[in-house]
């Protein structure tokens, strides 16, 4: 039997994906201000997404406005399109993503970066924003990873979404229809973008005296609470309605930088979400989220709402993990980060590992795994902690019979968080320290285990601190070479990263306001250095007392 050409067999695949879908948002089909939401992440992955579908709405709902979607294609599809000079297309109708008015990309963090430019490239789309002299489209981004520090596409996006979008969308789009409507020239328009709260514009923000600093946005309570209005079984969850109870972190993880972009930290209340789960659409599984949906003191209310409603109430964490892209039914999710609580309390995490074991005999009953996720080469990290990873894991299987999943990611210093100065550990130590883990896990049943690959982290991390010279990184990156050429060639050190920097250090974004200063950052950090200090102090002051005194 003769195999189908590779242009129906991606256009059946396309409607097949489309048909699976059920949506509850009203849609034009036509409009006169064209929108594509862009995901550099696939279909399964980007739509398992409540910052994306949340988007999605805002942009839809819009007056006059018709929305599509498009998201990077899966791998073999990709390489076709590359070989045979065919669009990225969008999900609706298929239509090259060049055909819009606005073209707003959403990545999750800095790996995305380099698929939106092959997503352009593939379309026609020139790369610079100054080499598009067309108006349309316009090319903007948003997201945790831009908001913390745009610098690395500053070259390619038209502008930035610095913040939540909720507060933001709604002006841009009059904006942009408005002074579309009038014929205005693209200058004009991203002049004017500029004067909105919250609107990074390079080709405008890069002249001095035009910009101090531009505050970061973030929604109220009456913008919070969102849930998915598309669900499909192609979705990474699965079949679920997402439902948001709180946004920001409680907790103050010194590396997160999620944690401090989201702050402040805003819970939804009980009687909006109550409200919310009585209008949502009649399907078998709710997924409530949060970074910290434990934390929402009406949590218990609010599911047993939703058990009235739904045969099956999941919870789940809306934190971006950088290894797995698989979401777990029913597992049990626990985030220690390390073995000990000393470093733990080091780095400012609020745990203890009594805390999780104890979690561990309430919930197994309930679950059908256990999944944890560590950290490695973390600021003031030793030995010890290290071991201790493995002495966590090993207290876990001790706990339960369940199947138990590790994730362990490397350490990445993050803008605008108190870990923003530290060092990344090597990759050949990180390999070391993988290896080792690795062997212990193999000698525990039922442990199964999987990290990133430290090269890969490595280069993460050379995106997330970088700045406007990044740009030039990735342009040389899609010309075919590797990363340490692309690196070379844009004049940076691939081993700068790898280096701690003073507090004092000033960085390209610092012109962005998260509403708290660097001051806090490094002051957070001191107290971890002295907590670290301390720690060292009275391990060496039980090391000399004598043996009888230990006993």
């Amino acid at each position: 039997m003769s195999r189908k050409p590779a242009a129906e067999h991606y256009e059946e695949n396309r409607r097949r994906i489309l048909a699976k879908e059920t949506c509850q948002q009203s849609v034009l089909e036509h409009g006169i201000f064209e929108i594509i939401l862009a995901s550099p992440r696939e279909y399964s992955y980007a739509m398992s997404s409540l910052g994306f579908q949340s988007v999605y709405q805002q942009l839809v709902s819009w007056p006059e406005t018709c929305c599509e979607r498009t998201f990077f294609p899966v791998l073999d599809e990709y390489h076709w399109r590359s070989r045979y000079n065919h669009p990225s297309i969008t999900l609706e109708t298929g239509k090259s993503i060049k055909e819009c008015d606005l073209l707003v990309f959403t990545p999750s963090e800095e790996a995305d970066y380099i698929k939106i430019l092959q997503m352009m490239s593939l379309s026609g789309i020139k790369l610079r924003s100054e080499d598009r002299t067309d108006k349309w489209p316009l090319v903007i981004a948003t997201g945790i990873s831009v908001t913390a520090n745009p610098m690395p596409l500053s070259l390619f996006m038209d502008a930035f979404v610095i913040g939540e979008t909720e507060p933001s969308l709604g002006p841009v789009l009059d904006t942009i229809k408005s002074l579309g409507a009038q014929g205005a020239s693209k200058k004009k328009l991203l002049r004017r973008l500029a004067t909105l709260p919250g609107m990074y514009i390079p080709s405008v923000h890069e002249i001095p005296g035009k910009v101090n600093s531009i505050m970061r946005q973030w929604a109220g309570s009456e913008g919070m609470g969102s849930a998915s209005c598309i669900t499909s079984s192609e979705c990474a969850r699965g079949e679920t309605i997402m439902l948001e109870i709180s946004r920001g972190c409680p907790y103050n993880c010194k590396f997160c930088q999620l944690g401090y972009v989201s702050l402040p930290y805003r819970e939804c209340k009980l009687e909006d979400i109550e409200e919310s789960i009585r209008n949502l659409p009649d399907i078998d599984r709710l997924t409530i989220l949060g970074s910290s949906p434990r934390s929402h003191p009406d949590l218990r209310k609010m599911i047993k709402t939703a058990e009235k409603q739904y045969s099956e109430v999941l919870l789940d964490s809306n934190r971006t993990e950088e290894l797995t892209q698989r979401f777990a039914e029913r597992a049990l999710i626990l985030a220690p980060e390390t073995g000990t609580d000393t470093l733990r309390k080091i780095i400012g995490k609020k745990l203890s590992n009594s805390m999780m074991f104890e979690s561990v005999e309430k919930h197994s009953k309930n679950v059908t795994g256990i999944i944890i996720h560590f950290m490695l080469g973390l600021p003031f990290e030793m030995d010890s902690d290290r071991k201790g990873i493995l002495d966590f894991v090993r207290e876990v299987r001790n706990r339960t019979s369940l199947p138990i999943h590790i994730t362990v990611i490397p350490f990445i210093p993050k803008p605008w968080t108190a870990f923003q100065w530290s060092s990344m550990a090597s990759s050949t130590d990180l390999r070391d320290w993988i290896k080792e883990l690795e062997m212990g896990m193999k000698r525990l049943k039922k442990v199964f285990f999987e990290y990133e690959e430290p090269r890969n982290a490595h280069i993460r991390a050379l995106l997330a601190r970088g700045d406007h010279r990044t740009s030039y990184v990735l342009e040389e990156k899609l010309s075919g070479v590797g990363w340490n050429t692309a690196f070379k060639r844009a004049g940076i050190s691939i081993r700068w990263v790898l280096e701690e920097l003073n507090t004092d250090t000033s960085f390209e974004w610092d012109f962005l306001n998260m509403g708290f200063g660097h001051t806090r950052l490094a002051r957070e950090y001191q107290s971890s250095f002295t907590g670290h200090q301390n720690r060292i102090k009275a391990l060496e002051k039980d090391t000399d007392k004598p043996e009888i005194d230990k006993k």
